[in-house]
């Protein structure tokens, strides 16, 4: 009859510890078992101002992308980026996903001119969280710190 007892406080000890566990630090907690007590766990969001310290810059050959107007080539946009990004792991994974990079600036800013959304490609500010936003899309987020502007021009056709 004590082991039953016995056991039976273990239990309820083990049982309360878990929840508490569960409760206050969630995210310590494996995801069937907060979901078996119905605790609701909502990954913290990264910190938008953090930057790491060791970073490096990524070069992007020039890219040149014609804008159309009227079904003809009407001018050429000239863009030469930069991607920083964390040094190590992060920054292999950006450069084995290099081709999909510069086909998405390519396309996107392609569908951005001829769309003529305002302000668009003429606003380096918007062209820069627009192609942040795609990257993330593109390759996952967090791994693009910033993309820096080291030329873009438009150059007339001729």
């Amino acid at each position: 009859m004590r082991i039953v007892i016995i056991l039976v406080v273990l239990l309820i000890l083990a049982g309360g510890g878990t929840f508490a566990a569960a409760t206050l630090v969630p995210g310590m907690v494996p995801a069937p078992i907060r979901d078996l007590l119905g605790v609701v766990y909502v990954e913290p969001e990264p910190d938008p101002n953090y930057r790491p310290e060791n970073t490096t810059l990524i070069e992007i050959d020039p890219l040149t992308i014609p804008i159309f107007e009227n079904g003809d080539v009407d001018r050429f946009l000239i863009i030469h980026v930069l991607l920083e990004v964390e040094v190590g792991e992060k920054q292999a994974h950006v450069q084995s996903k290099m081709i999909h990079i510069i086909d998405m600036f390519i396309t996107y800013t392609h569908a951005l001119a001829s769309l003529k959304i305002e302000p668009g490609i003429g606003d380096r500010q918007f062209l820069k969280e627009r192609l942040l936003a795609k990257l993330d899309e593109t390759i996952g987020k967090g791994y693009v710190i910033d993309i820096l502007f080291q030329n873009l021009f438009e150059r007339p056709l001729g």
